[in-house]
């Protein structure tokens, strides 16, 4: 073979390589991404408390879709039918017409089985609550020969039994044992405690608590008791409210 004929087939090949080059070049950077739609994504926006009714028009601006996953959820904070959880989460980047899959808040709180307070202390009686999501109502003391067990428990002006259907968040009062006779407590140091320890704690010794200002401070957690009244040491009688102040953000 000649040099001429040589010259020509590199000529060819090196062709046929550059021609190479370029049709993998548009397939995998022009084709390929236009047919998949690589490239085009969005990010996720926030859908927390968005209802179920708005959510069309908040995501068909960025080409996304949703699927509902769960509408057992319940939030307190969040009104029926709003997101409460998602997704991916908000602020991810996702191709166009992803899926965002949500858990929609419930319309009425879940039903939990009331718990059975007679007997126990005011502490007990409001840690087994807040196990339950219920809350701590008001606390009415009666003098019995017993003191500080809870004789009656009562939800919306009625008493409930143990074992009933409640709604979560519900509000429990109490009717507790006061003792015989008119009882003199001495206050305990609340401060540096956290509210809901000291509540637990006065509620234990006959007590309660009033939150009668919020202040901000960055040396203490929020929640922190910053000052009682009245004071470490004085004398009160039994059902006395103690005035506190705590921290806020």
């Amino acid at each position: 073979m000649n040099k001429e004929k040589l010259k020509k087939l590199f000529k060819h090949l090196v062709y046929m390589a550059c021609l190479s080059v370029t049709i993998l070049y548009l397939f995998f950077y022009i084709v390929l991404p236009y047919i998949t739609h690589q490239g085009k994504i969005v990010q996720v926006p926030d859908l927390t408390g968005i209802h179920l009714d708005a959510l069309d028009e908040k995501l068909s601006k960025d080409h996304l879709h949703y699927v509902i996953t769960d509408s057992s959820g319940y939030s307190a904070q969040l009104p029926p039918f709003t997101v409460l959880q998602q997704f991916p989460a908000a602020g991810a980047w996702v191709k166009e017409n992803r899926k965002i899959y949500l858990t929609l808040n419930a319309e009425n709180p879940p039903l939990v089985s009331m718990p059975s307070l007679i007997e126990r202390s005011v502490r007990h009686a409001g840690l087994l609550l807040k196990n339950k999501g219920l809350k701590l109502g008001n606390i009415k003391y009666v003098p019995d020969v017993t003191e500080h067990a809870v004789l009656e428990q009562w939800h919306n002006g009625h008493p409930i039994a143990a074992g009933k259907p409640i709604h979560k968040g519900s509000i429990i009062d109490l009717v507790v044992s006061a003792g015989l006779g008119n009882r003199i407590i001495e206050v305990p140091n609340l401060i540096d405690m956290d509210i809901e320890e000291a509540k637990l704690l006065l509620l234990e010794q006959g007590m309660r608590i009033e939150v009668s200002d919020y202040v901000k401070s960055k040396k203490t957690s929020v929640g922190t008791i910053i000052s009682q009244k009245p004071a470490l040491g004085s004398k009160v009688p039994l059902g006395t409210p103690i005035h506190v102040s705590i921290t806020k953000v």
